[in-house]
């Protein structure tokens, strides 16, 4: 147990996360559908389960002894969480990177990290649980001052747009995408959710060798079997409706493959850190790590989307506002750093 080093795991796989949506900038010549599913089977089937055949020992032999209960429950939770994965990638498709990442994610943090500690409500009044608390409440202020820079900014160029139709489909593509955010943020703890109650399939993970947070792995190769299905269902589907299938073969996009492949390798590695974070962080890693995690994944989203410039068109007072929203984020993932040294008892 190292609650320091866990911590730090957080933080590195929170900024990786909030990086993995880079390469789908690059991948022009393809559809959304096109990159999701490449996406989606390198991270969730492939790098997923090289990870947990070098890392967890007789992964057979942990679900049959975790029981059909414990195993139905995470795939369930990871079913849903990839509907919320899904709607999260057309939600960075609608708003981009730099407005779905502090929403969606803001929502998850809070969720994920209070609903487990409610498991124990004693918690609540302990300092680590207060602190934890606070945090969350700090990163929704955050959240909240982040969507009002993207209102700010979607005001800001319909007012310059020459043409009035044009400024109405932005403001419209702005509500619907808003609605699409929330809900991925609702769905999104899911994830967090397999983690936590899937307690008994570290327990025997733990008990056949698997060591130094790598029993987290054995619950990511079921929650995210669900997850692939959803997300290999929808964008089959769109693949499909859209005739996009050819555009897999065209010479000229062959790079896609490579970035596509890019981000389900770097979306993985930041799901593996954070299991072995949340591990070392102790009773308060579901909550504390999860909180810090995505704290992070939105101060390195939202800094990468400025930089890659989805803000060109909100310069002046929505970028200051946004920039506050980031400052407000920052004292969130502060608070809880602050909370993972206080005890929990």
């Amino acid at each position: 147990m190292n609650p320091v080093f866990g911590f730090l795991l957080a933080v590195l796989a929170g900024g990786l996360n909030g990086s993995f949506a880079l390469p789908m900038k690059r991948t022009t010549r393809w559809a959304w559908e096109n990159t999701w599913l490449v996406y989606s089977i390198v991270g969730m089937v492939v790098v997923n389960w090289v990870v947990a055949s070098q890392t967890v020992p007789g992964l057979a032999a942990i679900y049959a002894r975790a029981g059909p209960g414990v195993l139905a429950m995470v795939l369930v939770f990871g079913s849903v969480w990839g509907i919320a994965n899904l709607l999260f990638g057309l939600g960075i498709d609608l708003v981009g990177i730099s407005l779905t990442f502090p929403i969606c994610i803001g929502l998850s943090t809070a969720l994920g990290s209070l609903i487990p500690m409610a498991r124990r409500p004693e918690v609540f009044s302990t300092p680590a649980g207060m602190a934890t608390t606070l945090g969350v409440a700090v990163i929704l202020a955050g959240v909240l001052v982040c969507a009002v820079a993207g209102i700010q900014k979607d005001a800001q160029e319909a007012q310059a747009a020459a043409n009035p139709g044009a400024a109405t489909a932005s403001r419209r593509r702005l509500a619907r995408g808003l609605v699409v955010v929330v809900l991925a943020g609702l769905f999104d703890p899911m994830l967090n959710f397999a983690f936590v109650f899937g307690d008994r399939i570290k327990e025997e993970a733990v008990s056949l060798g698997a060591s130094g947070g790598a029993e987290a792995d054995a619950i990511w190769t079921l929650a995210l079997l669900g997850s692939f299905l959803v997300n290999a269902a929808y964008c089959g589907f769109l693949l499909w409706r859209n005739a996009t299938w050819p555009r897999y073969w065209q010479k000229a996009a062959f790079g896609h493959w490579w970035l596509a492949a890019l981000m389900g390798l770097i979306w993985m590695l930041s799901i593996t850190l954070y299991g072995r974070g949340a591990a070392m962080m102790g009773k308060m890693g579901g909550s504390i790590g999860w909180a810090v995690f995505y704290g992070c994944i939105i101060l390195s989203s939202s800094l990468w989307g400025i930089l890659s410039g989805e803000w060109r068109g909100g310069q002046g007072r929505p970028l200051r506002t946004m920039a506050a929203g980031l400052g407000v984020l920052l004292a969130a993932v502060i608070i809880l750093g602050y909370a993972n040294a206080l005890p929990a008892e």
